[in-house]
């Protein structure tokens, strides 16, 4: 009997299923990767010539910090700054996977119109324990149809201020205690830099100000120049507060004993580096007005006379905070002292002007103008 052979149907390729936990085993070993990127960008920053005018320009008198934490770079890097296919290697299991971030976001027209591989983000609701940063997707290569979420906050950008007791201002006579202070129990984290152009240029487009940012990209690393009203406005929307001259005292003053932090006596140093001012060029140039000025000298304090230069690391205090002396005028709140409010040591002064040196503060009268460009910075205080 002849039976008929039934039709052989083609089977379709199978498609692999990707188990959702090696996926994400591949993305928490890479890790540490990524951040290293996000946190340590000057230390990926090629030797030659970037290739997004439209996130970075660069020039040599901007430090290789600016690039820590900086969303353009991470938007330079991913979408082909660097190499044409960017991405991220590492090793799981005696396999090799590969790590990129997604262009899931779309454009900021204020600047350019490229997908963008981050978004920013401001905290609305009590869901998240962070106030701000940058919503970026990751995805791996040999791992398609899977992408994760992650939220990147900007962990450069400030440090924190040991608890112990410290010194507000200058005193007439260095016998006197004055007033005296401690932040015991309490957790300050202290921007180590100025607030940028880049920054404030953030803040504008989450509060629907694109047509106010600052175009010119060469400026974006520049100090943002705006008056104290929207000083103290920037700092408030971040869950922070305009930095109080007590603090940038404890922060620029050099404990004599970094272990014991209850002195019996609390001095203070008329400069971040060194106690004694006079031993300092600033000390020498006012004896000697003629005095020529050092490539270290400027990295120090930057002063009439000094090239200018952003985010130089050379200027860091005892604890991490950066322009102690020169560099830019900077505002603070003081309610110590109200009309106190001003650091007016800066490039605008000759090495041997005595506003170069740590307690001496003027008035500012919250106006910026061409003569006296004031610079911020921003403080929080963490409660546990």
């Amino acid at each position: 009997m002849l039976r008929s052979r039934p039709e052989i149907v083609s089977k379709k390729e199978r498609i692999p299923v990707i188990p959702e936990k090696l996926f994400s085993q591949v993305i928490e070993t890479g890790m540490p990767a990524i951040l290293r990127l996000w946190e340590e960008g000057d230390r990926y920053f090629p030797k030659g010539a970037l290739f997004c005018d439209d996130e970075i320009i660069h020039h040599k008198n901007v430090g290789g910090s600016y690039y820590q934490c900086n969303p353009h770079f991470w938007q330079c890097f991913w979408q082909g700054g660097f190499a044409k296919y960017p991405s991220i290697e590492i090793e799981f299991f005696g396999k090799k996977y590969h790590i990129s971030a997604k262009a899931s976001f779309d454009p900021i027209p204020a600047y350019s119109t490229q997908p963008r591989f981050y978004h920013l983000y401001k905290k609305n609701n009590f869901s998240l324990n962070t106030d701000y940063g940058y919503v970026v997707e990751l995805e791996v290569k040999e791992l398609p149809g899977k992408s994760q979420v992650l939220l990147l906050t900007d962990t450069c950008r400030d440090t924190y201020l040991p608890q112990r007791s410290y010194a507000y201002g200058k005193v007439a006579d260095k016998r006197e205690d004055g007033f005296i202070w401690d932040n015991f129990d309490r957790n300050i984290f202290i921007d180590k830099f100025y607030v940028t152009n880049r920054q404030l240029n953030e803040w504008k487009v989450l509060t629907n100000r694109s047509d106010s940012i600052e175009k010119d990209r060469a400026k974006w690393p520049h100090p943002a120049m705006i008056n104290l009203k929207d000083q103290r406005d920037y700092c408030v929307y971040y869950g922070k507060r305009l930095l109080e001259a007590k603090l940038f005292d404890a922060a620029t003053m050099t404990p004599t004993d970094l272990k014991e932090t209850l002195p019996t006596k609390v001095y203070r140093p008329e400069t971040p580096w060194q106690r004694d001012l006079s031993k300092t060029f600033l000390g020498i140039a006012r004896i000697n007005p003629d005095y020529q000025l050092t490539p270290l000298d400027c990295q120090l304090a930057e002063v009439q006379g000094c090239n200018e230069k952003y985010f130089s690391t050379d200027s860091a205090t005892w604890m991490g905070v950066h322009f102690g002396l020169g560099f830019y005028p900077e505002s603070f709140e003081n309610y110590i002292e109200p009309k106190k409010n001003l650091k007016m040591s800066s490039r605008l002064f000759h090495p041997g002007s005595e506003w170069h040196e740590l307690g001496v503060l003027s008035n500012w009268t919250e106006e910026q103008s061409k003569n006296l460009p004031v610079a911020f910075r921003c403080y929080e205080e963490v409660i546990e």
